[in-house]
This record gives C-alpha cells, structure tokens and sequence, in this order.
C-alpha cells in the first residue's frame, strides 16, 4: 500500500509538470507568433527595399540616357565648331593673301560665333560678345588687317572648343528673382552651371523657349548637393562622382 502522504506528494508532483507543460505551450506559441510577425515584418521591408531599389534604378538608367544624349548633343557641337574652322582654313587658302579676299571669310566667321555664343550656356555671354564684336569693330575701323582679325578669330573659336573640356569656378551676374546678383559659378564644361550667391542660395542656369534662366533649388537634398560641389570644387577636387540636380538643358542642336 501506497502511503497516503506519498500519494498526494505523487500527485501535486503530476501536477506541477501538467502545469509546467501547459506553460510550456503557451510560451512557444507566443514565440511562434512573435516570430511570424517579425517574419511577416522583415518580408514587407524587404519588398519595400525592392521597389525602391527599382525605382531608383529606373531613374538611373533615364539620367545616364539623358547624359548619353546630352554627351552626343556637346560632341556634335564640338564637330560642327571644328567643321566651321576647316571651313574657314579652306577659304583662306582658296583667298591666298589678298586681303580683300580673306575679309569676306573673316565676317561670316564672326557672324557664325556670335550665333553660338548667344545660343550657349550663359557663360559670361556679354562679355565674349564684346570681344568678339570688338574684333568686327577694329577690322570696321581699319585698325586690324583681315588676315590679324582672323587670327583673333580663330583663337576665339578654340577658346570655345576648349572650354567645352574645361570645369571651373568663376565670378559672374546672373538675375534671380529680377535682380543683377554677382554670384559663384561652377561650369561643368558647356553642359552644366551652377550658381551659388553670398548668402547660399543656390541653383542652376536652365532654358525654355524664350532662352536661358536661373532656376534656384530650394529641396534641402538639391541645395546640399550644389553645396558640395562648390565645397569639392574650391578644394581643387574637379573630377570624380558627384550627385547633382539634373541642370542639364533640354535644347536641341540646330
């Protein structure tokens, strides 16, 4: 016979594991739950990283066709500059030293860069008009030979050529909000310019039909990196990866 004493020692001890084991399940079904959730969770972030990965791939892709298009547009002009010196050279030799014979040529080569000056990214427009008026002006007034006006043309037009290669931080008037603001430029060849004014408003030069404008950025993620450039570029750090606010005019090459 089984001592009653050990009898309910037996049976709380039955108890206790029965208690014990139901504790158990509930525990592991509420781990179970909570993982499946945080499962459920990490799933739905994952898809978010996925299409938003997506996405910004997609606008990737457009900013390099942009670029590649634009790249094509500034080669294209670069070989229209280089078509027009040829052509300048050929009739120079076909006008030999006649002077009367070059002048024509001279005229027209003006006539042809002041066109692209005014029809190109406003880069301190007047004042390579002035110059380029300035020659016309001499050879007007007789102070230059045709054939010295030509040379000063000629170097006009490599200027032209050279700055398409060229990035830089210059000093020039732009008009914002219809006012004459002296502001900071960073020229990224003859495809982009930026701007930036004392007090750090910042933009960049854009065109529509009725010709070329600063447009000023005002986003904290654009305005932080025009801000960068500048900062890279003041630090003679003029090559490289930078992510910039599309500044690049949609204009078509005639």
């Amino acid at each position: 016979m089984i001592p009653t004493m050990l009898k309910r020692s037996f049976a709380a001890s039955l108890f206790a594991a029965s208690l014990l084991s139901a504790n158990t399940d509930d525990n592991m079904a509420q781990t179970l739950m909570k993982l499946r959730a945080e499962v459920e969770s990490l799933d739905t972030k994952i898809q978010d990283i996925q299409d938003e990965t997506k996405a910004t791939m997609r606008s990737l892709v457009m900013e390099k066709n942009d670029l590649d298009a634009t790249i094509g547009r500034e080669t294209l002009k670069i070989k229209q500059l280089r078509r027009e010196l040829a052509k300048v050279r050929k009739q120079i030799e076909e006008a030999g030293r006649n002077s009367r014979g070059i002048e024509p040529v001279v005229r027209e080569a003006i006539a042809n860069l002041q066109a692209h000056i005014a029809a190109e990214l406003p880069f301190k427009t007047q004042e390579r008009l002035a110059d380029v008026k300035r020659i016309a002006e001499q050879l007007d007034a007789g102070l230059v030979t045709p054939q010295k006006a030509l040379v000063q043309v000629w170097n006009s037009y490599a200027d032209e050529i050279r700055m398409s290669h060229e990035n830089g931080l210059f000093k020039q008037t732009i008009t914002l909000d219809a006012k004459e603001r002296l502001a900071e430029v960073a020229r990224l060849g003859t495809v982009m310019m930026y701007f930036k004014t004392p007090d750090d408003r910042v933009g960049y030069a854009a065109k529509d039909t009725k010709g070329w404008y600063y447009k000023e950025v005002v986003d904290e993620a654009g305005k932080k990196e025009i801000l960068d450039l500048f900062d890279a570029m003041h630090k003679q750090i003029r090559s490289g990866y930078f992510t910039l606010p599309d500044a690049i005019a949609k204009s078509e090459v005639k």
